[in-house]
């Protein structure tokens, strides 16, 4: 928990100092998740969730690629619903991508189509599953069946719209998230932020 807290704030403190750059882009970002579990025998229904983070684009001189590192608050899990019970698997992470953006020069200087991808990194913050059948309901903290940390890679495409950017994400888990048994972290995302 210290080292991910140390990340947090290294990353974080990067991010507002190069804000104070002339050429810092230094970007708020939130949207809409729908999550689930990949490579799993299971028959899973998505979870809704939500993300927001702080981005910072790194532009390469003479060069339409920027790298833009981030650091995220996601809600991931997936839902099971079947003979009358339903259970729902919350796993909250703090993610950091790293990924390479390649923007699209258009002759409207308003208007900045991109694509990006690459890897990321994510710290497991809260895991807990909720069930419910009939009248019954209830909750577990399943902390310990969970991996602490959740690596993938990241793809998508947006645009720039003067300092207002949208854009689709998905976010594929190369490592299971379990401690023990299959399920890879699978997360489609809409997002929508303002550049300053």
């Amino acid at each position: 928990m210290k080292k991910l807290l140390l990340s947090v704030l290294l990353l974080s403190g990067f991010i507002c100092f190069s804000a104070t750059n002339a050429h810092a882009q230094l970007g708020i970002k939130a949207g809409f998740n729908s999550a689930n579990f990949n490579d799993t025998d299971a028959s899973l229904d998505s979870r809704s969730g939500f993300t927001a983070g702080l981005t910072y684009d790194f532009g390469i001189p003479m060069s339409p690629i920027t790298i833009q590192p981030g650091v995220f608050y996601a809600q991931k899990g997936a839902k099971f619903s079947g003979e009358g019970a339903e259970t729902t698997t919350r796993l909250d992470y703090i993610e950091i991508p790293v990924v390479a953006k390649f923007d699209f020069i258009l002759d409207n200087p308003m208007l900045t189509p991109h694509v990006f991808f690459g890897p990321y990194m994510g710290f497991n913050i809260n895991a807990e599953q909720e069930g419910s059948a009939g009248e019954t309901s209830g909750s577990a903290d399943i902390s310990d069946e969970v991996k602490g940390t959740d690596f993938g890679v990241v793809v998508g495409a947006g645009a720039d719209i003067t300092k207002f950017n949208v854009g689709v994400r998905y976010s594929a888990g190369l490592s299971n998230a379990f401690e023990e048994g299959d399920g890879k972290n699978g997360v489609f995302s809409i997002v929508a932020g303002i550049n300053f």
